[in-house]
């Protein structure tokens, strides 16, 4: 049996969501509406929304690119993040692939993506062992431009040989219509064919 300062503690912890909507305008009266589909967990906090950049968010990929608001909410009673998605969903009147739910937890244990290699002056390399080796120039630079133009200009391109000619007779055209220009056979029901 749990001790009593055990239900107390559990009784004082705050569920914590991150809800994020995409393509949808959060103002004070829908902010209004998921409060109050969320009171049946009782909301502790429910904070103004966070306005997100319009890209391709990987919670929305099929979306494209889109405008995301972000809203945390803490909440008393234990409820998992697909009910709170179903929730949210149902009180702001959207499809529920326009809505993602994480927990408190998930949020900051999301794995940022990893940064590409800078190189001195600024710019992003794809491949950063090229930084280091000394032909690297000749792979990319103006040198490379100049070598690949005169090898295109070399370059012999050979023609698609000319198809044989069709003779007119070989093509027969037909002059009546293949549709409703021939009576098809009826068969007769006493023959029975």
């Amino acid at each position: 049996m749990k001790p009593f300062t055990q239900y107390l503690q559990e009784m004082n912890k705050l569920y914590e969501f991150s809800i994020k909507v995409a393509n949808c305008e959060l103002d004070k009266v829908k902010q209004d509406s998921l409060k109050s589909a969320l009171e049946g967990y009782s909301v502790e906090s429910v904070s103004k929304p966070k306005r997100l950049p319009i890209q391709e968010h990987a919670d929305f990929m099929s979306l494209g690119p889109c405008e995301c608001c972000i809203v945390e909410v803490a909440l008393r009673y234990p409820v998992v993040t697909d009910q709170v998605q179903q929730i949210a969903a149902n009180a702001l009147g959207i499809p529920r692939k326009q809505v993602c739910v994480w927990t408190k937890g998930q949020m900051e244990n999301a794995q940022p993506a990893v940064e590409s290699k800078k190189a001195k002056d600024g710019s992003v390399l794809n491949n950063p062992e090229l930084d280091s080796d000394p032909k690297a120039q000749e792979l990319v630079g103006e040198k490379r431009k100049e070598s690949m133009l005169k090898e295109l200009e070399t370059r012999k391109y050979e023609l698609a040989a000319k198809a044989p000619e069709i003779k007119a007779k070989e093509l027969e055209v037909s002059t009546s219509s293949p549709v409703g220009s021939h009576q098809n056979k009826i068969p007769s029901p006493v023959k029975g064919k």
